[in-house]
């Protein structure tokens, strides 16, 4: 509820988290095969930590990943000239700019007509079979834990930068095309002419790359379930 995504979600009341996170429970309570037997306060409270931070880097795993969608349109607007209208997104908690909103409200729409939140919730009870309740956590101190994680901090910008490279592609033509025309046309304006040409072409292009976007997502959301799956079998092992 803390981190993953969509759960974590500002926007969503911390009442709902925290009666959503008792009813996960009690279907977890279901899920676990070894009842745990009689362990001390000290045992108890460490367990009860081993199960947060396994719950944390679960659910920053899947959130490492969709940042992607919020990089990829930060990279748009920087090209675009929309990097001065920053906007708070609830989803994050962050500020991002016009294109970054759109695309985390699509990745949203899109991870609930496919029913993608549904394997989020799996993962969660999936987690226990993978990480028994007693047994510790040697992926914590070994290193291969943080070695994946900054493998999906990888996989993050090079999805980010697939999503983005057909507009930032064209509007760097564009900007070639406005020099060479700035500096064979002095009469012209440029600094007028522009800025609303970017953005009737940014709109013409986005709206032809659109159905790869969703093609792009469907890759991420692939990528994101096979990394968390990934994730658990490394603490499990």
């Amino acid at each position: 509820m803390l981190t993953a995504p969509l759960f974590s979600g500002r926007q969503i009341p911390n009442t709902f988290k925290i009666g959503f996170s008792v009813v996960l429970s009690i279907l977890c309570v279901g899920v676990i095969k070894d009842p745990i037997q009689s362990v001390s306060m000290g045992e108890l409270v460490l367990l009860i930590l081993k199960e947060f931070l396994v719950g944390i880097v679960l659910g920053m795993v899947g959130t490492i990943l969709l940042y992607s969608v919020q990089i990829a349109g930060s990279l748009m607007d920087m090209q675009i000239g929309f990097s001065m209208a920053n906007l708070f997104d609830p989803t994050f908690g962050t500020n991002t700019q016009l294109t970054g909103q759109f695309q985390n409200i699509l990745a949203l729409l899109f991870l609930f007509s496919t029913n993608a939140h549904h394997l989020l919730i799996q993962g969660i009870l999936a987690s226990f079979d993978w990480i028994s309740l007693q047994a510790a956590v040697p992926a914590l101190m070994d290193g291969r834990l943080s070695t994946y994680i900054l493998k999906c901090v990888e996989q993050m910008f090079m999805i980010g930068f697939m999503m983005s490279a057909p507009i930032i592609g064209t509007l760097f033509i564009v900007d070639v095309a406005l020099g060479v025309v700035a500096r064979t046309v002095p009469q012209i304006n440029i600094f007028v002419v522009a800025p609303p040409l970017k953005i009737l072409i940014n709109f013409l292009i986005y709206i032809l790359v659109l159905p790869s976007f969703f093609y792009l997502l469907k890759v991420l959301f692939e990528t994101m379930f096979d990394s968390m799956s990934s994730i658990l079998k490394i603490m499990g092992a």
